[in-house]
């Protein structure tokens, strides 16, 4: 069993192997990272156990609120980002219909004509990178608990 400082497994596991993953521009496998990274920051943020049952909705949203610019709770307040997001890639390698991915940032988050929320992966990765960030510095400062996680399979981190 290893065990690791919740700063040190943000940084590797959140950040540093998500930009391994934006820099081999394979966005679906991106986009998959990063709303599981969302999920997970939101166990470094609350105050429960790090692998407390059922906390995966209660997680995921509250890592938008607390660490993702404001558009993203507006559109998970219309569009339940956890359902339609991070279920379907979780589950399916896909979002669901009513999610479109995009390449232009200037479109991402919005609503298109036919109601599908519009999501840039570039733009996506840019707020997450800034939101991981913001989550260890919260670590760094002393303001969230560094709890340990604990987990077996990997020899070499």
């Amino acid at each position: 069993m290893i065990g690791l400082e919740a700063r040190d497994f943000a940084q590797k596991f959140l950040l540093e192997e998500v930009k391994k993953m934006e820099a081999a521009n394979v966005p679906l496998h991106l986009l998959l990272a990063i709303v599981q990274g969302m999920e997970t920051a939101g166990a470094l943020l609350d105050d429960k156990p790090f692998k407390a049952k059922g906390q995966g909705k209660k997680r995921f949203q509250f890592t938008l609120r607390k660490l993702f610019p404001k558009p993203y709770s507006e559109a998970n307040n219309r569009l339940d980002l956890y359902s339609q997001l991070r279920s379907h890639m979780a589950h399916c390698m896909l979002p669901a219909t009513s999610i479109v991915v995009v390449t232009d940032a200037d479109n991402h988050l919005a609503f298109d004509s036919e109601n599908r929320l519009q999501l840039c992966p570039r733009s996506f990765f840019t707020d997450y990178e800034n939101a991981i960030l913001a989550l260890l510095e919260k670590l760094d400062s002393g303001e969230l608990q560094n709890k340990k996680v604990l987990f077996d399979g990997l020899n070499e981190l």
